[in-house]
């Protein structure tokens, strides 16, 4: 059968991840769009199958623009080594260099002969560009309307048959071809500033795709973690690794389940006790926690050995990311302001129907204050910061206070001025301040007040929410400019202080990214784990949680049961029951609690028979 100019024909088959052939079936053609259909097998289960595409090679006296649909097509299929996909080429040497372009459906191709020399042609493939991803595999979603186009060039070689001369080094594929292929992995790296109640760094989340379609994915994640971390994210993060990375390999053994690390990084690599160990816990998360959505066959590791060579004893080992991890899941409670404006306490439980509620004892505020917002800190002593109603005083006080505090953090002389109070993991607060002429956000570290400077945010615009990563070292902002909301994330700089007298550091918000693009009526957002959160917005006309990934690329938490009339929501990172609390305005107009799971269908009141489910503002701590 001839393949037409514009299909997508390659061979099928089924396979378990096993490895086993289950079903072959040749010569099928493949649609440039939607995604890929997997019938059932024989059993009728397809939990452990999947489909694979194998390129088919190029055919006899194929013409250039033949040929170019082939090589794209070997491009998105199963292969990791390309190896089909060299023969359409004069040199099979061609290494491409990581990066991709995302189109949304296979390209136009438009074809001019070079000059006069009728044995070379250019061949120009053009689409519009959904998004990219540089050679680290960092993911950037492309601006509407984006077209790019490539130009490959033909020649005819000695036997008469045409192919394709230096082909660019960057991949191009179709979003089918993409979302089958690749998968987003989240690499760990130690933050550059800050400490968790451990006295070590927190692990930062960096977002990556890899090719999931190979023999190893776990040994890609692997490497990418030794090459260091993604250029947005490089000056907040620091290594366990070498710096130059440039000739540093690892070889993952994940076939027990201690996964052994084999580590070559150069005679002047770091092995001490405490280098080892920040290296094994990089490891052990971008392992367990960073790759649960690769296509692996075997589960993940419960524990990482790191050895110098294959003759030599582990040097260190670790099965938990230790004190680096800068949120501690124990008791998964959250925190609402109740009718009267008081503090309680929420805990629901899995297979209840209702949640426990409970008041909360600590002396928060001043007699007479009364709190408009708050936030709870994810350590131990869990203090709180709470907002005076006015929005004019910040206090900072504990869950089991037996003082009020009397003297503000934060203080500002305009009404409504100050809100949306968040902690990080290092035990920095964070607020929004809309003083006029003032730095729109303000921090406190260690009982000082901190400058911050937020860097790229448009002439006009206010920040309406804060919440830092518990990593500190990545803040998600809700901005307002003119009618519109966006979410923007941003990386924390931390400068020392620079006047010796006062040793007061500061504190940048730089390289701001939007993300949620395409959800409007934005009105809050939570954190629901190292690269991704949830918001409250409109998307398809109804207002409802909708998860996004900081990076701008799909989520794969799906969709969330839409709760009628729902205003805010919170999540915990790092929560493995994934809870999700949110307000929402009953039919007489009356904030109510509710509770759910990403992985539920259903939003249930926090009703028990002491108390109701009226209240707002409901946060884990964060």
């Amino acid at each position: 059968m001839k393949r037409s100019e514009r299909s997508r024909r390659r061979a099928v088959r089924v396979v378990a991840l096993s490895g086993a052939v289950l079903g072959l079936a040749g010569c099928a053609t493949m649609p440039s769009s939607g995604p890929a259909a997997l019938g059932p097998t024989a059993s009728g289960n397809t939990q452990n199958t999947r489909v694979e595409l194998i390129p088919v090679p190029p055919a006899d006296q194929e013409a250039p623009n033949q040929l170019l649909y082939g090589f794209l097509d070997a491009l998105g299929s199963d292969q990791s080594d390309y190896r089909t996909a060299r023969l359409y080429l004069s040199d099979p040497n061609w290494q491409p260099s990581g990066a991709v372009d995302v189109l949304d459906t296979t390209p136009a191709l438009h074809q001019t002969q070079s000059g006069s020399d009728p044995k070379s042609f250019t061949i120009t493939a053009s689409g519009t560009e959904v998004a990219s991803l540089d050679t680290h595999g960092s993911y950037t979603a492309a601006a509407p309307g984006t077209t790019v186009n490539v130009d490959y060039h033909f020649k005819m070689n000695d036997k008469g048959q045409w192919r394709i001369v230096d082909p660019p080094a960057t991949v191009l594929t179709s979003s089918r071809d993409f979302q089958r292929i690749y998968q987003s992995v989240n690499l760990f790296f130690p933050a550059a500033a800050g400490h968790t109640t451990a006295g070590v760094s927190p692990l930062v989340a960096d977002p990556v795709y890899i090719r999931d379609r190979v023999d190893n994915p776990l040994q890609l994640a692997a490497q990418q973690l030794v090459n260091g971390p993604s250029t947005w994210l490089q000056p907040v993060v620091t290594s366990g690794f070498p710096a130059d990375s440039s000739n540093a390999r690892i070889e993952l053994d994940a076939s027990a389940p201690q996964a052994k690390a084999y580590l070559s990084l150069g005679a002047d690599a770091d092995w001490s006790p405490g280098a080892c160990q920040m290296m094994a816990a990089q490891l052990y998360a971008t392992l367990t926690q960073g790759t649960t959505n690769i296509q692996a066959t075997a589960t993940p590791p419960t524990s990482v050995a790191l050895y110098r060579d294959k003759k030599g004893p582990a040097v260190c080992a670790t099965s938990s990311e230790g004190g680096y991890n800068p949120v501690r899941v124990g008791a998964t409670t959250a925190y609402f302001l109740g009718e009267d404006h008081h503090l309680q306490s929420v805990t629901p439980a899995v297979g209840s129907t209702s949640a426990a509620v409970e008041d909360v004892p600590g002396k928060l505020v001043p007699a007479g204050t009364t709190i408009g917002a708050f936030a709870v800190s994810p350590d131990p002593e869990g203090n709180v910061a709470s907002v005076s109603a006015d929005g004019r005083a910040l206090y900072v006080s504990s869950l089991h206070a037996t003082t009020a505090p009397t003297t503000p953090a934060l203080r500002s002389v305009t009404p409504g001025a100050l809100s949306s109070p968040s902690w990080d993991g290092t035990d920095t607060l964070w607020a929004v301040d809309t003083e006029p002429d003032g730095t729109t956000l303000r921090a406190v570290t260690s009982g000082t007040s901190v400058p911050v400077d937020v860097q790229g945010l448009p002439a006009g615009a206010t920040i309406e929410q804060v919440r830092v990563a518990p990593d500190g070292a990545r803040i998600a902002l809700l901005v307002k400019n003119g009618g519109d909301t966006t979410v923007e994330i941003g990386r924390v700089r931390h400068s020392p202080a620079a006047d010796a007298t006062h040793q007061v550091p500061s504190l940048t918000v730089e390289q701001l990214r939007q993300t949620a693009t395409g959800i409007t009526s934005i009105s809050s957002l939570s954190w629901q784990d190292g690269d991704g959160l949830v918001v409250v917005g409109q998307q398809t006309g109804t207002t409802s949680v909708i998860p996004v990934e900081m990076d701008g690329s799909p989520s794969s938490l799906g969709t969330i049961q839409t709760l009628s009339g729902v205003t805010d929501v919170t999540t915990l990172p790092g929560d493995p029951q994934l809870w999700l609390l949110a307000t929402a305005k009953n039919a007489d107009e009356e904030n109510e609690v509710f509770f759910s799971q990403l992985t539920a269908f259903r939003w249930l009141p926090i009703t028990t028979s002491t108390s109701t489910s009226k209240g707002s503002g409901v946060r884990f701590p964060g």
